[in-house]
């Protein structure tokens, strides 16, 4: 039998998106199959029909300290029925990029808890993975806000181009943990 796994994300520039997209692909190779929902635009399809997924995956990015709301709020307002299903939370942010070991581990921290004051129902599975600097989206002040942040960060700022960050052999190996983990699940070894 074939898990069911829904991921059903939120995004701003596109990178959470990207693994989301990444997450689908390695979960359909593995013989799941896979609802990839876009949280801006149909999540609500779902409510209510959650228990059809073996597995619930969410996503988002955080930006200036707080998650997309289409994702707080499915969440949030279908919490009882979510936290009846195995599911995961997957974070987009910067942070996870810095090079500072002390310093992420005090941003990541940061993150999760605000996750954990955002959600009415816990994640106890949460993976934080490194986004973008999309400078070529961002407005004059966003752009200089973000080089700065990525300063502290340590990592490059040349705002006349963008960068990606995000470690996908981290994304793939997140993906094969969670399938294992539910393939476990499903047939009790």
């Amino acid at each position: 039998m074939s898990p069911r796994v829904l991921i059903a994300f939120a995004t701003r520039e596109g990178q959470t998106e990207k693994v989301a997209n990444r997450l689908s692909e390695h979960f359909e190779r593995a013989g799941a199959d896979v609802t990839l929902i876009n949280a801006a635009t149909d999540i609500e399809t779902l409510a209510g029909n959650l228990s059809a997924f073996d597995l619930l995956v969410f996503g988002a990015s955080m930006h200036a300290g707080g998650l997309e709301k289409e994702i707080v709020r499915f969440i949030n307002r279908h919490a009882e029925e979510i936290a009846e299903r195995p599911r995961s939370f997957f974070l987009v942010l910067l942070s996870a990029a810095a090079t500072d070991p002390q310093q992420k581990a005090a941003w990541l921290g940061e993150s999760r808890s605000k996750i954990d004051a955002a959600l009415k129902v816990p994640f106890d599975d949460c993976e934080m993975i490194a986004g973008a600097l999309t400078y070529s989206r961002y407005s004059r002040p966003i752009r200089w806000l973000m080089q700065r942040i990525a300063k502290q960060a340590g990592t490059e700022t040349d705002p006349s181009r963008d960068y990606e960050y995000t470690d996908w052999e981290q994304v793939e190996a997140y993906a094969g943990r969670l399938l294992g983990e539910k393939n476990r699940q499903l047939t009790g070894h």
